[in-house]
């Protein structure tokens, strides 16, 4: 694997976070109702936020798949709308920073992707990482939203009793970045 530090560039000096969580909220896989999109966009509205760390999307990303939108205006082009993967640092309102992963899910580079974020992770002492997915699901709008929790530790579930057995499913960057994670311990 070629060095997963060189997928990206931090922004300025790393200030001492203490042991922040990150939140990874990537596009592109699920997410039904925007529910994500909506975390996301509300974070940014509401809290200050500045990239630590931008990825070279060049290496993550299939631009004919995924084609970022360009403007045209009676005789030119007046715009692109770059795609950007980036690591933000955040604060709530009790001034406790945390770490959130916006951008597109990598479509290359799967696990040298995930071992970069581990790294970042390792270095700014990232304690917990959690990650926002929204699936959709064949139940009538009027029931309760239910929730599939999952976790690499066991006591960050207590209590949810699993409706689900095992299953196969289409994976994600985000789902293994949980993974492994988890394997690192």
């Amino acid at each position: 694997m070629l060095d997963p530090h060189e997928l990206y560039e931090l922004t300025d000096d790393l200030p001492d976070l203490g042991q922040p969580v990150l939140i990874q909220a990537l596009t592109g896989f699920v997410d039904a109702g925007s529910a994500s999109r909506l975390a996301r966009e509300q974070l940014f509205s509401s809290l200050e936020s500045r990239p630590i760390a931008t990825f070279d999307l060049d290496q993550l990303f299939d631009y004919r798949s995924r084609r970022p939108v360009m403007t045209f205006v009676e005789d030119h082009w007046e715009s692109y709308d770059t795609p950007k993967l980036e690591l933000h640092l955040l604060r709530d309102d009790d001034d406790t920073p945390f770490l959130l992963l916006t951008g597109p899910e990598p479509d290359l580079q799967w696990e040298r992707f995930v071992a970069a974020v581990a790294g970042l992770s390792a270095r700014l002492d990232v304690r917990l990482t959690v990650g926002l997915n929204s699936i959709p699901m064949a139940v009538p709008h009027t029931r309760p939203t239910g929730v599939t929790a999952h976790a690499t530790r066991r006591e960050l579930i207590a209590g949810h009793e699993p409706w689900l057995q095992r299953v196969q499913v289409p994976g994600s960057v985000g789902h293994l970045l949980e993974d492994r994670l988890g394997e690192m311990g």
